[in-house]
Formats: C-alpha cells, structure tokens, sequence
C-alpha cells in the first residue's frame, strides 16, 4: 500500500510476521528431530529434514503443508506457495494450510490469487475476522477504499482492540480524501499500539505523517520519534522526522535524522532529495549534487524494477 509516501507492503516480512504456526506433523513423526526443530523453532534444520523426509514420501500432504508454513516464515513465499499447492494436489487443504497460501500469494503480490483463496476461508469460517482484516487489505490495494471501510469496521467489530484495523482504516479514509475522518482512527491505533505487545511503528507513524500535513508539528514530532522507537531499522519514521524538522528550520537536526533513514535503507530514495533540497540552501553545492544524483539514480532504479 502506498499513500502520502508511506509504504505499508504486503511484504514477504509483514506474511511471515503473521504467519500461522506450522501445523503439526503427521503422527509417524512425532518425537523426531523433524518435530524437534520445529519445535525450537530451527527453521533453516526444519526445512532440511522435512526436504529429506518428502523426498522419501514424497505423496504425504501433511509434510508438504509443514513444508509450506516453513518457507513462508523464513520468507520464501514462492517455494511456500508451491509446497501448498503441491499439497493440495494430494488432498484437500485445511484452514490452516490454506491461509498459508493466502499470505505466501500476499507476500509475492498476487493478491489476484489470494482472493478466491480468502473467499473459500470466508465460507468455511465467517466468524474469522482475519480473513476480513486480509480481504480489506486486498480491497485497499485494488483501490477499492468504501469496501476496505467496511472490511476494516467489520474487523472492528469483533476485534475492538484491533490495532492493524484501526490503522488501515485510517488509511482508507485519507485515500478517499478524508483525512478528518482518519484522524479518529488512527488516535485509536496509536492508544492500543502503546500497549500491545510487539509494539508497530504504523500507527504513530501514520498519524504524525497526518499531522505534519495538517501543519500541526508541535504534536506530530513526538509521535514520529515514537515510531523509529519502536522499529529502529525502518527508514521512514527517520524521513517524516528529518522533513518535519527542516520545516521548523533545525536543517541540521534534518540532516542527521535524513541520514539515518539512508543507513536503514539504502534504496529508499526520498531521503536523498530531501538532503539535496537542504545542502542546496546551505550553498553546499557539491553535496546537494551529489545527494539529487543519487536520489535521481534510486528512484530510476525503482521505476525499472517490474513489479512481481
């Protein structure tokens, strides 16, 4: 998803995050060094093992589907996806098994493929809002925003301590143009992300981006510092801060957060542009060169790169 600038992919790293845990073995199985690793939560020898295992019963959908959820949590959704469908050429899926390939498709961006996927989960389960929570997630790609709201308020509905609801709903009222109403929202987000536990960065991120564009600094600052607290190594709560403090004139303190969001990610190139416009105003011609250079070479690399 992208909007004002923030990414909030259906990132092979966002799947596996939520990925179910691996379902459980076929019970020849139990007790092996197979089951232990999952257990320990060795994936790199899980997958090992259940390869060697298919590749002795290579007709055992069980050991597939175990297969599948372990690719898919060591982000690979490709192999994961195959692994599910190689299952279910042997028999039918489970639940579990099929939302698996629902996020593995998500991961690869095929959100095409994942739809039916969810579908068929809506009919075996309508009472799971995560199937809604994932359907509303497609509908906001397909820029389908009034049908994301109600996925995302139906979410609600049955999970009101939804934090990834809240913030994606506030996400489709500011794509329909609606930012006072994603206000709301996104405040709700950030007062459950505060105390839920692993803590997101989306959430004040979104709102401070929201502020920042309503002109209201004062607040947004603090909730933009809130996210890169809570996840470090993510490049853009860094880019909000630095453009936020180059409109409060610390061009400075902007370069410095600037920076750090090009250390967090090299291909990110909106931080480079911001740095050329600074240097430019501080007759630092050279490095206001150098920075558009590399901003104008990250952002035609990006435009080349085709889309999976």
């Amino acid at each position: 998803m992208l909007y004002l600038g923030v990414v909030v992919a259906l990132a092979p790293a966002i799947c596996a995050a939520q990925a179910p845990a691996p379902p459980d073995l076929p019970a020849p199985y139990h007790g092996t060094p197979i089951d232990k690793a999952l257990k320990a939560r060795e994936w790199p020898r899980a997958e090992e093992l259940l390869l060697a295992a298919i590749e002795r019963q290579p007709d055992s959908p069980g050991l597939l589907s175990v297969l599948g959820s372990v690719f898919l949590i060591e982000k690979k959704p490709l192999n994961a996806a195959i692994a599910i469908k190689k299952a279910e050429a042997l028999a039918p899926l489970d639940d579990r098994a099929r939302f698996t390939l629902v996020l593995a498709y998500i991961a690869l961006n095929h959100g095409d493929w994942a739809r039916p996927e969810l579908e068929k989960l809506i009919a075996s389960d309508p009472s799971n809002p995560g199937y809604d929570y994932w359907l509303g997630r497609l509908d906001y790609d397909a820029g389908q925003y009034a049908s994301a709201v109600k996925r995302f308020q139906k979410v609600i509905d049955a999970e009101p301590d939804s934090v990834r609801a809240y913030d994606n709903l506030g996400l489709c009222y500011e794509a329909l143009n609606q930012p006072d109403d994603a206000e709301a929202p996104y405040r709700k987000a950030v007062e459950l992300n505060r105390t839920a536990q692993p803590k997101s960065a989306w959430p004040p991120l979104n709102l401070g981006i929201l502020l920042r564009n309503r002109g209201d600094l004062k607040e947004a600052e603090p909730l933009l510092r809130e996210a890169a607290k809570y996840e470090d190594h993510l490049a853009q709560p860094w880019y909000q801060l630095g453009v936020l403090l180059e409109q409060v004139n610390r061009p400075d303190d902007a370069i410095a957060e600037l920076k750090r969001a090009t250390e967090r990610d090299a291909t990110y190139a909106e931080p480079y542009y911001a740095l050329a416009r600074i240097y430019r105003k501080q007759n630092r011609k050279a490095e206001a060169d150098e920075a558009l250079a590399t901003f104008e070479r990250l952002h035609d690399a990006k435009r080349a790169t085709p889309s999976q």
